[in-house]
């Protein structure tokens, strides 16, 4: 049992980050309902992951499901001892070990189909699956939406171009709401079952500890400099607060204990007592494990959150949790 890694996070200041179904002309930002009736605006945890995925990716290679799955198929099917069934075992090792979304993010892959077109029959089950070790919740905003929309449409484009290609007079105007907010999520990784495979009867390890590290630190490194892309621009969705760390409990401990309110000046003003009675429930052997990182100057209260939290900056708490990752695999 080797635990958990699990921060929540306060991000700068964003604009509209995740739109739902369109309403006529109107995009509709996705909405959650309190008891008061007000609004909360979020973002899915499938949209997080697309751009932690994303950010991946550009930065620091990895690869991402595709079409080659379908030779890592083959493959497997002409090496099976079971006959003409794919082993699913030997199959998903081999997801885990070169697809870096699979390992960190899991997935299910049903109906396979061989080059020849045909199903391909598994050596047990009725599907390739792999559950999440790396989880997040919804990224909710601080501020309540108060119903902003923006009315915008392309006239210079349609000018030069767009109303010859439509044969239209007027530029149809359309209408996007808009909310501009901290937002606050947490994350949750499953140390011990990056690079494993888990079978009904036991665990097999499919990449060495130094690439198990490296996967969850990189892993950090995107949420520490994290951003979005959306509608032709970026969001910036750095930390500017961080609180967590590596438990043997398997328990996201500070999810759901973010409480801020932004105030007249601009900057936000944190709950402290809430934050400290939900590290209060962790248990006494693990209180020590836990670090917290502000940013200067974007919190109200910031005097009173280094001194009760023990908070260092940002930057410090990444790199601590970078050197836990080191020592939880047996690097350091």
């Amino acid at each position: 049992m080797i635990g958990i890694l699990t921060l929540t996070v306060v991000t700068q200041r964003a604009t509209s980050l995740n739109y739902g179904e369109n309403i006529g002309n109107v995009s509709i930002l996705k909405k959650l309902s309190l008891g008061d009736s007000s609004q909360l605006t979020y973002v899915s945890d499938k949209a997080l992951k697309y751009d932690i995925k994303r950010k991946g990716k550009e930065e620091k290679g990895w690869r991402l499901l595709d079409e080659r799955i379908k030779e890592y198929i083959e493959s497997s099917k002409k090496s099976s001892k079971k006959g003409k069934k794919l082993d699913v075992d030997e199959f998903s090792k081999s997801l885990i070990k070169e697809y870096h979304e699979f390992d960190l993010f899991g997935g299910l892959l049903t109906n396979l189909k061989g080059d020849d077109g045909k199903k391909v029959d598994l050596s047990y089950g009725d599907s390739v699956k792999r559950t999440a070790p790396v989880k997040t919740t919804y990224a909710f905003s601080v501020s309540k939406f108060q119903g902003d929309m923006d009315f915008l449409n392309n006239i210079d484009a349609f000018n030069r171009y767009i109303k010859h290609i439509e044969q239209k007079e007027v530029q149809a105007i359309a209408q996007s709401e808009q909310h501009t907010t901290h937002y606050y999520y947490t994350i949750a990784v499953d140390l011990d079952r990056i690079g494993i495979l888990e079978t009904e009867n036991n665990t097999v390890e499919v990449i060495e500890p130094e690439e198990r590290a490296k996967r969850v630190k990189d892993l950090l490194d995107i949420i520490r400099t994290f951003s979005r892309q959306i509608r032709g621009r970026y969001e910036n969705l750095s930390p500017i607060f961080v609180i967590g760390g590596v438990y043997k409990i398997k328990n996201p401990f500070f999810m759901g204990c973010i409480d801020a309110k932004e105030i007249e000046n601009g900057k936000l003003l944190l709950d402290l007592n809430r934050l400290l009675d939900c590290k209060s429930l962790i248990p006494e052997e693990e209180k020590e494990n836990t670090l917290c990182g502000v940013l200067s100057g974007f919190f109200e209260n910031e005097e009173d959150i280094r001194e009760k939290l023990n908070c260092k900056s940002v930057g410090e708490a990444f790199e601590e949790l970078k050197t836990k990752v080191d020592k939880v695999y047996g690097l350091s």
